[in-house]
């Protein structure tokens, strides 16, 4: 029979449509035993089922001989494959009256994505248009290019793929906060990779920016330090890929800009920890929101300042031209050096946590936790790259373990900032010690509940090996 069928290279943001139509994944696993210019002899797994496909021919039209065979037969043909198998999930399903399926690559071609439609005549394949809900997914059409064949795939492993770092970062302009947090990094070079990634935590601290300065509700201010600390921890595990001025440059002014907000947010904690209290406390109350209203003073006068207007030009400005690219960095791709990353960022984790075991200590649990922090953020942005699935599975578990880290130290830092706040307070607070002692009973209480839950998932974390 014939096989007439058109391929497109696709976007990772494919993923999204995915998730959104609830696709089914079908598992598949392939081998070949015979590779020429114009034939190919195919052994597929799907699923729990069998087949051996043989194909003639070369373009958008070839022969193909399929029959299903046995999982014995199978597994024998296994042992005389070339090279490596081909891996991936496939998405199949109807749409207009043709029949589309999406390959999700793993193993050797993870990062690689493809769209296959099969037609009944050439007719149809000639005539065919791309509907609208796939173009903003599509890169290129490959039909007609034989390094996107799978058996050539095998053989020389994934092509390699130009991108438009110009266009990608127009794409990114237009973005609103949602599309900006969903948007997953192209296989790209290291440092383009991280040129794109701290470009997207620019444009979010921007955002955040404005709203902060709109709107002065606790949430975006967090939000804003969430993207601040996210492009100071890339900075740093990627902080190879930089020369050393341009690191510096970059982490120093983020990190004075952060700071800035740090008492508006300590104010924000001694607040909440007020509002637990059966009884009012009025004078305290108002005293506090004359405090939160002087910080938020000074962070609206920094944020509409002309020091933070002039460093995020340059900064963008920075990340999107070509002048961080060089020799040392424009080699391999994000997804090895990601892996090294995060596998060196673990094991220093795992050590920090067998030193915490050995003599405890706050400032140690304190590192731990901004290491975990690091970790979560580079799972977040590189799950695509590993795998979903796997990563999300990671991430949630990492996600509860840091809430716990930050209860235990939101309880240390409450009763450090309760009690600095009452000894500075004194002559205004009448019952400042009553006050002060029923709120640190609760803290302490709390404290410790935590530590003991916090040393115990820790210790079951160090145990798990990192799978990428």
């Amino acid at each position: 029979m014939k096989e007439i069928e058109k391929k497109y290279l696709l976007k990772d943001s494919i993923v999204s449509l995915i998730k959104a139509h609830k696709l089914y994944g079908h598992k598949i696993t392939q081998f070949y035993t015979t590779i020429t210019e114009s034939k190919g002899v195919r052994y597929r797994q799907i699923d729990d089922r069998y087949f051996k496909t043989v194909k003639y021919g070369t373009g958008a039209s070839r022969d193909e001989e399929e029959i299903e065979i046995s999982q014995k037969k199978f597994q024998k043909k296994y042992e005389k494959r070339i090279k490596s198998p081909v891996r991936k999930n496939r998405y199949l399903f109807d749409y207009e009256g043709a029949e589309y399926s999406i390959d999700v690559f793993k193993k050797d071609l993870k990062g690689l994505y493809i769209l296959e439609i099969e037609f009944p005549t050439l007719e149809a394949f000639h005539t065919f248009e791309l509907p609208t809900l796939f173009l903003e997914h599509v890169s290129k059409d490959v039909t007609l290019d034989e390094a996107y064949k799978n058996k050539n795939m095998t053989l020389h492993g994934k092509p390699s793929s130009t991108y438009d770092l110009v266009s990608i970062f127009t794409k990114l302009d237009a973005m609103n906060i949602a599309e900006l947090n969903d948007y997953f990094i192209p296989n790209l070079t290291p440092i383009d990779a991280l040129r794109v990634i701290l470009y997207k935590f620019s444009l979010c601290i921007l955002y955040y920016k404005e709203c902060v300065l709109l709107y002065d509700t606790e949430e975006y201010l967090h939000q804003f330090r969430v993207n601040i600390r996210k492009s100071r921890a890339f900075l740093k595990e990627f902080a190879f890929l930089f020369s050393e001025d341009t690191h510096s440059y970059f982490t120093e002014k983020l990190s004075g800009f952060a700071s800035l907000t740090n008492q508006k947010r300590d104010l924000d904690v001694i607040k909440e920890r007020l509002i637990e209290l059966e009884e009012t406390h009025e004078l305290i109350q108002k005293d506090i929101g004359r405090q939160q209203e002087s910080e938020h003073q000074k962070i609206t006068q920094m944020l509409e300042g002309e020091n933070f207007e002039r460093f995020f030009q340059s900064y963008q400005h920075t990340l999107k031209e070509n002048t961080l690219v060089d020799a040392k960095n424009n080699f391999d791709s994000i997804e090895e050096t990601a892996k090294k990353v995060l596998e060196n960022l673990h094991s220093k984790i795992v050590k920090k946590i067998n030193a915490l075991e050995k003599k405890f200590s706050i400032e140690k649990l304190h590192k731990i936790r901004i290491a975990f922090k690091k970790f979560r953020y580079l799972l977040e942005e590189f799950q695509h790259i590993f795998g979903e699935e796997k990563i999300e599975k990671m991430i949630e578990e990492g996600k509860n373990l840091q809430t716990l880290l930050g209860d235990f130290n939101d309880a240390v830092n409450q009763k450090n900032l309760l009690h600095t706040y009452f000894k500075s307070n004194k002559k205004k607070i009448t019952d400042r010690k009553k006050l002060e002692a029923k709120l640190l009973k609760k803290t302490v209480k709390s404290q410790e509940k935590l530590l003991k839950e916090v040393i115990k998932k820790l210790h079951n974390f160090k145990k798990k090996a990192l799978d990428l």
